[in-house]
């Protein structure tokens, strides 16, 4: 198992159960951080072959909107087993890191559960650049669901790692009403997350065996180039 070391209390991951709704609704979804680049029209967010695999997306961090740049595929390895076409698989924690890089904090992709957030709180589509569109959840929802379509989402992040590209483990949070996202969304922390987990807003963390590789983009940088 990988251990890491963080500034923040150990985040354990579990799988949740919930109802039909709530699977339909992850399926489809329908430095100083004050001196962070401003959110902007972000290009390659979806991916395309003309992006090469270079792209950019929002997170939240620490109050603020930050942006993340992407340069490397995902990684998923097995174990554990998974039958997606993507080799990702939720619900157990990743045995084997990514061939080369540090591994740092995790990321916290938001799913909405059984309602559609608004498009301004939402950083991603089904598509996103240098992230799995499917992911095995029989470990969580069951069996028929070993190559489910992820859908929208937004991220959360607990720490700029220096600004360094690097990888990043990802962690699934269902968000189970508008409300709680519109709470996370207004107030851009993970403390909000673990409020609204608390609260029951939120459902229990998963883990999952996905890495993704990015930087958060620092002060005088920008998707456009050099600001």
């Amino acid at each position: 198992m990988i251990s890491l070391v963080r500034s923040r209390a150990a985040r354990f991951g579990a799988v949740f159960l919930t109802s039909a709704v709530t699977l339909a609704g992850l399926m489809l979804g329908s430095a100083d951080a004050s001196h962070l680049p401003k959110s902007t029209s972000l290009p390659c967010r979806s991916g395309a072959a003309a992006c090469m695999g270079i792209g950019f997306t929002d997170a939240w961090f620490n109050g603020t909107t930050v942006q993340l740049g992407y340069s490397h595929p995902f990684f998923c390895a097995e174990p554990p087993a998974s039958a997606a076409a993507s080799g990702c698989e939720a619900g157990k924690v990743a045995t084997t890191p990514p061939p080369s890089g540090p591994v740092v904090s995790n990321i916290y992709l938001l799913i909405p559960l059984g309602f559609t957030p608004p498009g301004a709180s939402t950083q991603c589509g089904s598509r996103c650049i240098d992230q799995p569109r499917r992911m095995g959840l029989p470990r969580v929802f069951g069996k028929n669901l070993s190559n489910a379509i992820l859908g929208p989402r937004s991220f959360v992040i607990e720490d700029p790692e220096a600004f360094q590209s690097t990888w990043w483990p990802v962690v699934l949070v269902g968000v189970k009403n508008i409300q709680a996202w519109n709470t996370i969304a207004a107030a851009k922390t993970i403390d909000s997350v673990d409020a609204c987990q608390a609260s029951g807003g939120c459902a229990t963390e998963v883990d999952t065996n996905a890495f993704l590789y990015f930087q958060v983009l620092g002060p005088g940088m920008s998707p456009q180039g050099p600001v």
